[in-house]
């Protein structure tokens, strides 16, 4: 328009020109307010935006820093008033940023959110006692990319009256739809099944809630258990839709039951869902987090680990028999492939070693050392059989012989120095008047203590321990053992490996070793701090055992903080772990086929990418004799079992789903027989193989003389699947016999964090 008018101002003369150049004034004077106000209310609005724009970043910054801290941060320590708990419903856990964004402080929160519809979110202490023992578990895994399938597995306990199902619920987020009559909970059967219903669908916390309801049906006829096993499971599946291809929904399932106190319902615990607000200036964000992650059932620490060590004792004299005749000073290994990044969580030290310390010993295959009169007991498969055959009371008497060069000196010793064990085992079906009794002697016979029980009835214990008093210690000690009863056709009792050994007292560890990090001795102080200099560590725990010849021993010490303190250094200031480890010092007899001594440490780190795993630790030292099962569980039965895991599912490209490693003292190369089974499969490395596991050679040693062993369980073998909760461990021995001083088992459970499930700004 400006030069319009200087054209026309150009090309008109005179009075013409002047009244064109009135009138562009006047316009000029009409438009220039207008224009300016115009003007200012625009430079006032590009503020305001501006500044809600600034605000609406700041605040989009809050949900990403929670995002980080809820993925890789550690909200128990982020939180300590009020103290973060994983299972408090009921909580907003606060914070603000430390600086502020776009001149903006941003004030963030945290919160649990409860998911299961229709159940009343529980206190964190009940929660807690939920989960955590582990006797209803609930978990979810994708078989394939359309199905889903619930798993409910259940622990009975002995009296527990019969646990019933009332409803079945599960929640699938937004994206994600139920398959009508896709379930196995709706098969028609003829006459239907006791669980069978059709499920409820309704809208739930943004996505939907499908919940079958039953009339409390009994949980052992739910599809897949069976009653006879432990654990019952149950398998529920159903089908799927999805609106975004090759996205698995975050579901969270749930179970509500009755019968059983304490269990009335359960969850899917491994399912986190976090919501996250962040306020900055007048702008809030929102989020909804969704974490999959192990839940902590109480008997398992998170992270990886590394087991290393090294044996003290060798044989440089190539026995046939493998006999150790040289015990080294120390010996070292190295850790050098933990992550930079990560930090260790704990760490624990083992030495480990045999003393001779047999008195006598029996092994049971001829009786030339005994007396009997008759045939009442005989050696039979390399033990003592006995079974009267009528009634003569001599004939059930078999007695250390007297005047013997056999015969037992016990006068060097004092009140409970000494200790007489031997196997007893029987067949057929005994009664209360069947029994094994034993007397003990100070004067070669002259007079006896009195008949002592031994077993009477079934399921006697099989390694009998007893403490011989003070009034037998003389050189003129003998005993005899008496037969009562097993008369019935099928009735037998076997002893076998009668020893008599220093204990009690005598039984004594070497509980001092001397510890090195990178060629430095280190040690504890008395408030436990870490410390340089030339002191020896001492075991907070010890054990001893007998074997057939002497004893064996075990100590432990927690040594995390010098670890800690001492290692190599990673990113930052965290110490990782890595580095090099002597022990020295650890004593023990050299000379026997019994004899041995090594060390193991174990550490445990964590880091982002380590979280996930769970470690499980066996550490009761356990002797295993020839031709048996080590119940190194304690619970009665041969071999042992691992609970309170749950097994995710696998990630794709993953080849392992478990680790184990086992720390053996006492194996030998020479004697075949000894296995180590899980769920029924014998495992091997490269120098362990299956039916010679324990052979004191180990992947990674530098000389033999213990085991040290790590298996991999791989995912293509099936002995861990997605949702397992168990594992059976079995450890036979044939010939050979050993020392377990550990079991590690780490179930691969990688913490998955999804992105926001859904993501709202209010401005």
């Amino acid at each position: 328009m400006t030069q319009l008018f200087m054209n026309i101002i150009k090309e008109e003369a005179g009075g013409t020109t002047l009244i064109f150049a009135l009138l562009l004034v006047c316009f000029g004077g009409l438009m220039v307010p207008p224009i300016m106000d115009f003007v200012d209310n625009g430079i006032d609005a590009c503020q305001m935006y501006e500044e809600k724009t600034d605000e609406i970043y700041a605040a989009d910054s809050g949900i990403e820093d929670a995002l980080w801290r809820v993925k890789y941060g550690d909200l128990e320590e982020m939180f300590p008033d009020p103290a973060y708990d994983m299972y408090d419903y009921y909580t907003s856990f606060d914070y603000t940023m430390d600086n502020q964004i776009n001149d903006c402080t941003v004030d963030v929160s945290i919160e649990n959110k409860w998911i299961p519809k229709d159940i009343t979110a529980p206190n964190k202490t009940d929660a807690r006692t939920i989960i955590e023992t582990g006797k209803l578990i609930v978990t979810g895994n994708i078989p394939n990319t359309s199905s889903y399938q619930i798993r409910i597995t259940y622990y009975p306990d002995a009296g527990d009256s019969e646990l019933k199902v009332d409803s079945i619920g599960i929640w699938l987020p937004t994206g994600f739809t139920y398959v009508d009559g896709s379930s196995n909970l709706e098969e028609l059967t003829v006459p239907l099944n006791e669980y069978y219903s059709i499920p409820s669908v309704s809208p739930h916390c943004g996505g939907e809630a499908v919940v079958w309801d039953f009339s409390s049906v009994p949980f052992a006829t739910l599809p897949g258990a069976n009653p006879l096993d432990t654990p019952i499971i149950a398998d529920v599946t159903f089908n799927f839709n999805s609106t975004q291809a090759g996205v698995n929904p975050t579901a969270m399932a749930w179970v509500e039951t009755s019968g059983v106190s304490g269990i009335e319902f359960s969850w899917d615990a491994d399912i986190k869902i976090f919501g996250i607000t962040s306020i900055a200036g007048g702008a809030t964000a929102e989020a909804h987090l969704a974490k999959i992650g192990l839940r902590d059932l109480g008997s398992s620490i998170e992270g990886d680990y590394r087991a290393i060590g090294g044996t003290l004792m060798r044989d440089v004299n190539g026995d046939a028999n493998g006999i150790r005749d040289v015990l080294d000073a120390e010996s070292s290994a190295t850790v050098n492939d933990i992550s930079s990044d990560a930090a260790v969580v704990g760490a624990f030290l083992y030495w480990t070693g045999w003393f001779g310390s047999t008195i006598f010993e029996e092994d049971c295959k001829n009786m030339s050392m005994w007396m009997t009169s008759g045939n009442y007991w005989k050696p039979k498969s390399g033990s003592f059989r006995g079974h009267p055959t009528g009634s003569s009371e001599v004939e059930k008497l078999l007695t250390l012989k007297k005047n013997d060069p056999h015969q037992v000196d016990l006068s060097g010793y004092t009140e409970g120095d000494v200790i007489l064990t031997w196997e007893q085992t029987e067949s057929g079906a005994l009664e209360g008047n069947d029994s094994l009794e034993f007397e003990l002697s100070g004067d070669d016979g002259a007079t006896w203590s009195g008949k002592i029980l031994a077993f009477v009835d079934d399921n006697p214990v099989e390694d009998f321990e007893y403490t011989i008093p003070q009034a037998y210690l003389t050189s003129d000690f003998t005993m005899r053992f008496y037969l009562k009863g097993f008369t019935d056709v099928g009735e037998y009792c076997y002893i076998d490996n009668i020893i008599i050994a220093e204990g009690g007292s005598t039984l004594e560890s070497d509980e001092s070793v001397i510890f090195e990090i990178n060629n430095e001795q280190v040690y504890l102080d008395a408030a436990g701090d870490p410390q340089k200099g030339a002191q020896e560590i001492t075991a907070s725990a010890e054990s001893c055992l007998l074997n057939e010849q002497g004893y064996s021993y075990a100590c432990f010490l927690d040594v995390t903080k010098l670890v800690q303190a001492y290692s190599n250094v990673g990113d930052g200031t965290n110490h990782t772990g890595n580095g090099t480890y002597t022990v020295g010092g650890v004593d023990g007899d050299t000379g026997n086929s019994w004899s041995y001594a090594g060390w193991s440490l174990v550490i445990v780190y964590a880091s982002a990418e380590t979280e996930g795993h769970q470690l499980f630790i066996y550490d009761e030292f356990v002797y295993a004799a020839e031709s048996s099962n080590v119940d190194f569980d304690n619970d009665g039965a041969d071999g042992g079992t691992i609970t309170g895991f749950l097994v995710p599912d696998q990630i794709p490209g993953e080849i392992d789903a478990a680790k184990l490693t086992c720390f053996v003292g006492e194996g030998d190369d020479c004697w075949n027989g000894d296995s180590l089974e899980l769920n029924g499969t014998a495992l091997s490395n490269a120098d362990s193989p299956v039916n010679n596991v324990w052979n004191s050679q180990s992947p990674g040693l530098a000389a033999d003389g213990v085991d040290i062993d790590t298996f991999d369980v791989t995912w293509a073998s099936g002995l861990i699947t997605a949702g397992d909760s168990s594992a059976q461990l079995d450890l036979d021995t044939g010939v050979d016999s050993w020392n377990l001083v550990y079991i590690i088992l780490s179930v691969r459970s990688e913490v998955v964090t999804g992105g926001a499930m859904d993501y709202m700004l209010d401005f």
